[in-house]
């Protein structure tokens, strides 16, 4: 129990537990946590590849590591103008369809309208008939 406490808080390795699945190395935690939560964050890698970054990032040069988050950022960015650009589209069909819809109930209404109008006339001219038959039959 005690090893795996120390462990845990990385007295002894170096490390920190910062959740479930990665131990990253406490000197790129202090010197990158904006780069940790880019590498947590993004979906373009798998976890075995995000425990390798944490663990090779403390050797990797500043240019590696400009680059590495220069990657990074722009995927976010580009994920973020792709979701923008789903969700213009996607609300731009919403409202096509609607439109769509709102004309067939009104054409649906319209065809039921003329339907009963065709009824009481085909009723009016039926009693019309009537009236006269009844008339000429005085």
């Amino acid at each position: 129990m005690a090893d795996q406490t120390i462990a845990q808080t990385g007295a002894t390795t170096g490390t920190t537990a910062t959740d479930d699945k990665f131990k990253i190395p406490e000197a790129a935690m202090k010197k990158y946590p904006d780069l940790i939560a880019l590498i947590k964050e993004t979906e373009s890698m798998t976890d075995a590849e995000r425990t390798y970054w944490f663990q090779i990032l403390p050797i990797m040069t500043d240019e590696q590591v400009s680059k590495l988050r220069a990657i990074l950022v722009k995927e976010k960015e580009q994920l973020v103008k792709l979701d923008s650009e789903y969700e213009k589209e996607l609300k731009r069909i919403n409202d096509k369809h609607l439109l769509e819809w709102k004309e067939l109930e009104t054409r649906k209404a319209r065809e039921e309208r003329q339907k009963a109008e065709s009824k009481d006339e085909i009723a009016d001219k039926k009693a019309e008939e009537d009236v006269l038959a009844q008339l000429n039959n005085l």
